[in-house]
């Protein structure tokens, strides 16, 4: 009994974490994409954030200097973050915000082969049946057996979405490499780093890009700050702080409110329907990310 008690606190923190950055792709379809490219709202999104980060670590007595091995790390999940977010944000605009959110959370395949790589870990069974039911489920949630013609721009979604998988591993594995490299860096100065040179990444490719830059109206600027403070900021932490008092099991759970959340956002807000098979699709592909998350529960 006293074991629930005790983990029932991080797991509706978390459960809030994940709920915050839910709302990611809800804030940036609500902005009209004649008004503000995707590349700019995720600059945006970043500045906006490392502003806050830097704030809250100042507030939390946190130091805002890293040492110089670990300024590396963060420049490098910097730049593998600045990617996640180009085409991750194309991806919601392009085939809809609950299908690039399931899609992007398809990393904990590629997380588990660079555990392989780079960690040596082992890989078990239920990985690779995780992996065949992660594919049926994608290929179902894109729409094969649901529409006759697929339009470019839709595709292109697609691409980006699980293109979005890659780099987000990439970028956790970064950030799982820095923690090696100093256990005693904060991690909210950490992100704070992290979305600051993304933020520098992401405007140098704004440039040469011939969509909207600046923000036109105080709506504008008020879903950039709430995207920056509920999800680049509050949710992260949030999940941080709370992630490692839960076992795998328990947080793979939780942590797939983000992307079933997000696909009942583009429902209510953008009518973002799936047909029966997109559904059957989306509930086998999250199932698969699931078994796939615990499958190194030890």
């Amino acid at each position: 009994m006293n074991q629930d008690h005790s983990i029932l606190k991080p797991l509706l923190a978390l459960a809030a974490g994940a709920l915050c950055i839910s709302f990611a792709p809800v804030f940036v379809k609500m902005i009209d994409g004649t008004t503000l490219g995707p590349t700019a709202i995720a600059f945006w999104r970043t500045l906006f954030g490392a502003g806050i980060l830097f704030i809250w670590a100042l507030v939390m007595g946190k130091k805002l200097m890293l040492p110089k091995s670990i300024l590396l790390y963060a420049l490098i999940g910097g730049f593998i973050f600045f990617c996640d977010l180009f085409v991750w944000h194309k991806s919601i605009i392009f085939s809809g915000a609950g299908i690039a959110t399931i899609l992007g959370n398809t990393q904990v395949f590629w997380m588990a082969l660079i555990g392989v790589t780079l960690f040596d870990e082992k890989l078990k069974p239920i990985y690779f049946v995780s992996v065949l039911m992660a594919f049926v489920g994608v290929v179902l949630l894109v729409g094969f057996g649901s529409f006759e013609t697929f339009e470019t721009t839709y595709i292109n979604g697609i691409i980006f979405g699980l293109m979005t998988g890659v780099f987000y591993a990439g970028y956790l594995t970064t950030l799982k490499k820095s923690g090696h490299a100093g256990s005693s860096i904060s991690f909210i100065t950490m992100m704070a780093w992290v979305s600051l040179f993304s933020a520098i990444f992401l405007g140098i490719a704004m440039l040469f890009e011939s969509d909207p830059i600046l923000p036109d109206s105080t709506y504008t600027w008020v879903i950039l700050f709430s995207l920056a403070f509920v999800a680049q900021s509050a949710g992260w932490y949030i999940i941080s702080a709370n992630l490692p008092k839960l076992r795998a099991s328990q947080s793979g759970m939780v942590l797939l409110l983000q992307p079933t959340m997000a696909a009942v956002w583009g429902w209510l807000f953008f009518a973002e329907n799936l047909t029966v098979l997109q559904i059957f699709g989306a509930v086998l592909t999250l199932a698969a990310i699931y078994f796939g998350s615990v499958k190194r529960a030890k």
